[in-house]
């Protein structure tokens, strides 16, 4: 009794195994799909964080090479040099250099998600950001404050 439900289960589950195999990915690794995609329509508010960005060629992981005076960012403890590892739900590896920037605009008083490596720090930081209506004039600092105050 035993023989035969076993020589069943082998010859139903090896057929799984072949094509599994034969379905592998090819030697180049495919870009993760974000969890949720970037809709322009969803992020095509006035609102912002106050960040510049800068992108690493190799890894395609945003830093921040600048932040607005006065912006959200600055408020929330966001520094320059923090790498951005995930925005909301979407690791920034899986984002195109548009879609990341995209992100991170959206209607005035809603929030992102962040969640950023400080220092090469392996514990990452989260935080959540208001975005707010920030304009063209406003004085970019592209240093971190000196203890917590901007210094001229």
């Amino acid at each position: 009794m035993m023989k035969p439900l076993l020589s069943f289960c082998l010859v139903a589950f090896f057929p799984v195994l072949a094509f599994a195999q034969a379905t592998a990915p090819a030697d180049t690794p495919a870009k993760p799909q974000p969890f949720e995609p970037i809709v322009a329509a969803a992020h095509s508010g006035l609102g912002r964080i106050g960040v510049r960005l800068v992108f690493d060629k190799a890894t395609g992981l945003p830093t921040i090479a600048g932040i607005t005076r006065g912006s959200p960012a600055l408020d929330y403890g966001l520094r320059v040099g923090d790498v951005i590892i995930k925005i909301d739900k979407n690791y920034t590896n899986s984002l195109s250099e548009d879609e990341a920037r995209l992100a991170l605009h959206g209607d005035p008083g809603t929030g992102v998600e962040l969640t950023i490596q400080r220092d090469d720090d392996p514990k990452f930081v989260v935080r959540a950001v208001e975005r707010r209506i920030l304009f063209d004039d406003m004085e970019e600092l592209t240093q971190p404050p000196v203890s917590g105050v901007y210094q001229e």
